[in-house]
Parts: C-alpha cells; structure tokens; sequence
C-alpha cells in the first residue's frame, strides 16, 4: 500500500510540474497563437528562413529529397539550411497545418519541453525542490525566446541532462545510450547542436555530476557515436560540400582586447540584441549574479550546512558559463582546426556558449537567490527584495519581447499572411521550369515559401563559383554604392551573413538609394534595377520573375501585377531581422491627444484589416529569360574563373543564350567552336533530384543547363555514364551527338547508397 501511494504521490507530482511547464509555456507563445491568423510569427529564423524552407519542402515531394531547387538556382537540401533535420517533427506540423497555427504550437511546445525538463533536472540534480524547482523552469524561459528556427536543439538542453542521467554510469546502460540518443536525435542537427551539446555534456558531467568516467565512459561514447550516426546525413553534406563552398576560406572572427573580444556574452543577437533593454540584461545580468553567487557562496563556506550545499552546486555551474564563454579559446582552437580542414573557418564558435548558455543562466539565478533566501533567512526584507527583484526581472523578459515586437510583428508585419500571397499562387501556375529573385526589402522567402524556385535565398552552405556569379549579378551595384561589397564579403571574402540577395534594400538613404535617387519619385515611377543588377545574368539563370515590395523599372521589365493599393510610404526594413527600422509607416487616422495612448492597439485594429485582406508584390516579368535547358551554337573557353566571369558580364542576352563559356580546366579536350547543330528539348520528368529529358538535334551540339553547378550531378545519356562539364562558371553543360537522347540526370553525392 506504501508503494501505491508513493506512487500516486510521484504522479501526483508530475502533473503538477507539467502544469507548471504549461502555464508557463501559454505565456511566453502566446503571441503565437492566441491570435489565430493574426498571430506574429517572428521573422529571423523563423518567418525569413526556417518556416519558408519547411514549407517549401512540402511541395512535390521535395522533403526527403537530397537537392533543393527553390534555393540559389538549386543546393544540396542538406547542406544548404543549417537546422535541416531531414527527421524531425517541423516537417509534420507545417505540411499538415497552416503557418499561425504550426508556428504557435511549435512554439508552445519548445517552452513546455523546456520548462518541464528543467524542472525535473533543478529537482533530480541541483536539489532544488517545489517552487524552486519551478524557478529555474521560469528563468529558462524568460533567458530564451524560442523559434522555429532553433528546433528542440536550445530547449532540448535540460532533456539531453535528464536522459543522460538515466543512461550514463551506474543507472545506465547500452541500450539506453542508443535509445536516448536516437530520441534526442529527433531534437536536433549536427551542425546545429551536436559538438556543441556533447561538449556541454562532458563538462556537465564530469564537474557537477562528477561522474565515475571508469563507468560512465563506454555509455557516453555509444550516446555520442549514436547521436552522430542518426545526425550524419548532415554532417556528411557539409563535410562533401563545405571545401568547395562560400565558406571556404572565410576570414576569422578577430579577437581584439575588449569585453566581448574577448568573452561570449550574447544570448540571441537577432532578438535580445536589437533592442537595447533586453540586450543590456541578457549581456550583463547572468554576470553579474554570477559574480553575487560566488561572493556569497565564499560565506556560505564559513557557515556551512545547507547553504554551503547549494554554494558546492552553484559553483561548478558557474565553472562551466565561464569556460564557455571564453570567445578567445574558442577562435584559437578554430584557427588550430583551420590547417587541417581551412572550411573550418566559415563555423560559428559562439554556439558552444549560446546553445547552454540560457539554461545555465537559468539554473545558475535560481541557486544563487535559494543561496541568499537560505543566508538571510531571517531578514524580512531582504527576502522581500530578492522576491521583488526575482518577479520582476521574470515579469520584464516576459512582457519585453512582446512590446519590443509588437509594431515590428503585431502592426508591420504580416504574419500568416507571407505565405498566402495571391499573386505567387498565380505564378506558380505558370507553365514551363523557371525561377523568380526578389528585390529587397521583398525577402525570397515570400517566394519559395510558396512553391516558386528562386536564384536568390539564405544558404548556410552553397558552392562558391555560385557566389563568384552573384556577385557579378550585383556589380551594377557595387559600382554605384561600393560600401556594399564589404556586406556581401566581395573583397573579404567573408560576408555579413550568408545573403544571396538582391541588393541590400531599396530605400533607406544610407543603405539603398542610389546617387541622385529620389525615394518619393522612385514610389511612383519605379526605382531603376539597371543601375543595380546586371540583369543579362539574372536572365542567364532562368529568371523570368522579379518580385518587389515597390515599383521597379528597368530594360526589358513589364509590370504583370501591382498589389493595390499602391505604396506610398518607403518602409526600411533590417537585411537581417526583417523588422522596420527608422520611421514608422504612420497610422491611417491619428487618434486626437487625450487617447494617444491608445494608438498602438488602434494600429494594430487598422493594419488587421489590411492582414485580412491578405499581403501583395509588385511581379515583373524579364523579358527574354533563358530556358532552364537549352541548346547553344558556340562553346567559348577561357584560361580562369576570372575570364570566365568578365566574359559573361559583358555579353547581351543574345549572346548569353547561343552561348556556353568553359574554364579551361573544365574544357579538357574541347576547344572553342561555333556553328553547333540546333535541336529540341522536352523535358520528360522533373524531381528535385532527377530530371529525365528527350534531346533531339541533327548534328553535334551541347546542352546548358541552368542550374547551380555541384560535382555530384552525374548524367546518362541513353542509358550510359556522360561527363557534365562546368558551364558559365556556376551551371552544367553536356555533350550531344546528331539524333535523339534519352538524357537522366541524377543528384548522387558520396554520401547516398549506391554511389
């Protein structure tokens, strides 16, 4: 009968810590989903890149695919995304349910996990019990803001803890190393938490779990080697593209003697850091109570009992956000791994600090105010203070980043809305193969999201000679606004972030007006793209789509679609985070002053109607768009990369479309030659990762195929292996004989079955 109660008891237990967890989650999503279709959806890492990449993959099957032809004229599907979880749960929600409702249960169940983990890791590991126990779930909470983007990898930080406890050393055993790591798998990507969390682990296990690695050792490596077998389709995809990627060779992160040369501080630029509130908090706060918890637990040593029992806990936490937020150890150690493996320098060493970053700071606040509350049990105000000071410090990084995203989000932004454009609908029932670009401040995502291929995107991997050829689709640009070629890394090497963009905005003076552009004139006449892309090239990659948030206006551009009403208002939005920056597009009716304090929700209530009404793009078609396979007339070689590039930029579409132009390493025993026969292409079948094609031509021609070049495309031709050979830099081209082919082209990396 004892064993049932206590039984019952643990339950009853469960339920309330789950309760906890979910009070605490509904809180902190709520912005997410209580709306309904009008629910904010943030914009970095979610809205910009992971929720358009996931919806994206839902279209004709492109989910387990390996190549991904809506990015950058086609990537590895792998190696392109850095939270691609071929595996994971987001694929389920976002192809099954609409964008609002996916974002917010995501959401909702990242806090939940955790918050309830960390519950149950404060109360097996720390000691923490009750309340405090809860504590730690809270502060967990209000040191993150979760999205989409980050998957289970942040908030899977208390599960991998618990599952560890109960499958390394003495508790543990094989099979459940293999068991949780599988689970934990589910979670995560390598690239994305892997080495960071299994280091984490080591250091959490061997300072405050202290655990005997006599037998903890053998459990632990199976976790590991599991959890990087069941994550290595991603790794293999970075590690066979990343050599011959734009990550290759970056420049590293510099150290310089400065607080944050020097140390990790930042929890999440792309929300904490734009906001200068939150950002002053998160940088300084966990330091400085860090700081407070080993100055009292250096008393508490003096008074022992139970307050020197939570001093001996809080300090190897506090061990462990130290050695993790050395930023200098961590690029030395990146500059060493960099002359065995030089794209090694394009990682971003921070998130061995990021990523355990908030749960520590959690865990850590708790045990330092349990540490005072047990010190000064009997100072009345003290505890009060502490109490304040707790509730307050949760209450503002609850409500901060909800106020702080409210106009951005709530009133600027259209949520749902991004991914139900009308117009893109209308384009994606086009007939033939062709892709679209985007003008900022329009993100790619708005397209992709949407089912349309795109030549332009966000990629944390892609090949470099596609980089090589952006750039020259850009150099109207840089020759105008030179300032802009330290942000796509044009002379470094090293970019701001990983753009494949069209320009940096449009009409910020100080970002994306040209010399003698007059923004209010360019609203009602277009904003000139001649003088900003080089769009031969955009042609050259079978654009036949430019998509713009304003009117645009350029050689060979017509307008097919105007979104009514037509903008007036030059809205500035970050290349980065996707929310407005400077002015404020100003409210449809100013309320009169007395209720000027209720003009934010009036905003909202004015701009909700125009959700409703749904989000619309300017759409222009380019005349003359190449085909995405074509015959050409004349094969030109050049001696480099360097030729290659000049020669394109410098040639009409005309010229461009009969032509194909080789690098001499390319070209091999082809030399330059005109007067090619003509033919026919019909395309026959198109998946991401094969395309099966007729080729019919009376005599020796030579097949273009325009998309991004990889050395893992392979090509049959009548049922026989075909050499593709690099063409115009960054695209395929393939030698024919007279008559008709049956012509398969097949994506196989090294890392497929059957290779």
């Amino acid at each position: 009968m004892s064993t049932l109660l206590s039984r019952l008891s643990l339950s009853s237990d469960r339920r309330h810590e789950m309760k906890i967890a979910a009070i605490v989650a509904a809180l902190f999503s709520l912005e997410s989903w209580a709306l309904g279709p009008l629910s904010w959806i943030y914009g970095y890492g979610s809205g910009l890149e992971t929720i358009p990449a996931l919806k994206a993959l839902s279209f004709d099957g492109r989910n387990l695919s390996l190549w991904s032809p809506f990015v950058a004229g086609g990537i590895d599907r792998l190696a392109f995304w850095g939270n691609a979880n071929p595996f994971g749960p987001e694929y389920l929600l976002f192809s099954s349910l609409p964008a609002w409702l996916a974002n917010g249960l995501h959401r909702f169940l990242q806090y939940f996990v955790a918050v309830f983990f960390t519950i149950r890791v404060a109360n097996e590991q720390l000691g923490l019990k009750g309340n405090w126990a809860a504590l730690a779930g809270v502060m967990f909470g209000c040191f993150s803001y979760f999205t989409v983007g980050a998957l289970f990898t942040l908030p899977g930080v208390p599960v991998l803890l618990w599952l560890l406890s109960r499958s390394v050393g003495t508790a543990g055993s094989y099979g459940k190393a293999v068991g949780s790591a599988i689970l934990l798998s589910f979670a995560t990507t390598f690239t994305f938490g892997v080495p960071y969390l299994l280091t984490f682990a080591v250091l959490w296990l061997t300072l405050l779990q202290r655990v005997s690695w006599r037998k903890a050792a053998g459990h632990f490596a199976v976790f590991s080697l599991t959890l990087m077998i069941a994550t290595a389709p991603q790794l293999l995809a970075i590690a066979f593209n990343g050599s011959a990627s734009h990550r290759a060779g970056w420049d590293l992160e510099p150290i310089t003697a400065s607080i944050d040369g020097l140390f990790y501080r930042q929890l999440q630029f792309d929300l904490f850091g734009q906001n200068r509130a939150l950002m002053w908090v998160t940088m300084n706060i966990p330091a400085l109570v860090f700081f407070v918890g080993l100055v009292l637990a250096w008393r508490a040593r003096r008074i022992g009992g139970t307050p020197w029992t939570v001093a001996a806990t809080l300090l190897p936490i506090a061990a462990i956000y130290f050695l993790l937020s050395q930023k200098w150890a961590w690029l030395l150690l990146q500059l060493a791994v960099t002359q065995i493996a030089p794209v090694a320098s394009g990682i971003y060493m921070g998130r061995f600090f990021q990523i355990p970053a908030p749960f520590l700071i959690a865990v850590g606040i708790t045990l330092v105010v349990r540490l005072a509350w047990l010190m000064y049990c009997e100072q009345t105000a003290i505890r009060r203070t502490l109490f304040a000071a707790t509730a307050a410090l949760a209450g503002f990084m609850l409500v901060a980043p909800k106020v702080h995203l409210f106009y951005d989000l709530g009133v600027n932004d259209w949520g749902q809305a991004n991914y139900e454009v009308r117009a893109v609908d209308a384009l994606r029932a086009q007939p033939g193969l062709f892709r679209v670009a985007s003008v900022l401040p329009l993100q790619p995502a708005y397209a992709y999201a949407q089912g349309l291929e795109t030549v332009d995107g966000w990629a944390n991997v892609y090949p470099a000679v596609y980089r090589d050829l952006w750039l020259r689709v850009l150099s109207p640009l840089f020759a105008e606004l030179p300032a802009h070629r330290k942000i796509f890394g044009a002379d470094s090497g090293r970019a701001e972030d990983n753009f494949i963009f069209l320009g940096v905005d449009l009409v910020h003076p100080s970002v994306g007006l040209l010399p003698g552009e007059n923004v209010k004139e360019a609203l009602r006449t277009g904003f000139d793209v001649d003088r900003r892309f080089n769009l031969n090239l955009l042609r050259m990659l079978n654009v036949r789509y430019l998509l713009s948030q304003y009117p645009l206006r350029g050689n060979g551009l017509t307008m097919v679609h105007a979104p009514d009403p037509w903008p007036t208002w030059p809205e500035y939005r970050d290349r980065n985070t996707g929310l407005v920056v400077g002015e404020r597009r100003p409210p449809d009716m100013a309320l009169r002053p007395g209720l000027r304090l209720f003009q934010p929700f009036w905003d909202y209530f004015q701009f909700n109607r125009r959700k409703l009404n749904g989000k619309d793009v300017f759409v222009y078609e380019l005349a003359d768009s190449m085909e995405r396979f074509r015959l050409v007339r004349t094969v030109m070689v050049e001696p480099n990369g360097k030729a290659v590039l000049d020669r394109l930029s410098s040639m009409n579409a005309v010229a461009l479309d009969t032509t194909a132009v080789l690098e001499a390493v390319d070209a091999t025993s082809l030399a330059h030659r005109d007067g090619l026969a003509d033919g026919t292409i019909q395309v026959t079948s198109y998946k991401p990762d094969r395309i099966e094609l007729e080729v019919s031509s009376s005599g020796n021609t030579f097949l273009v195929m325009a998309s991004t070049w990889s050395p893992y495309w392979t090509a049959e031709v009548n049922g026989h292996k075909t050499p593709l050979i690099r063409s115009n830099h960054a695209q395929y081209g393939l030698q024919l004989g007279a008559g008709t082919h049956r012509v398969n082209l097949l994506y196989r990396p090294p890392y497929t079955f059957g290779y």
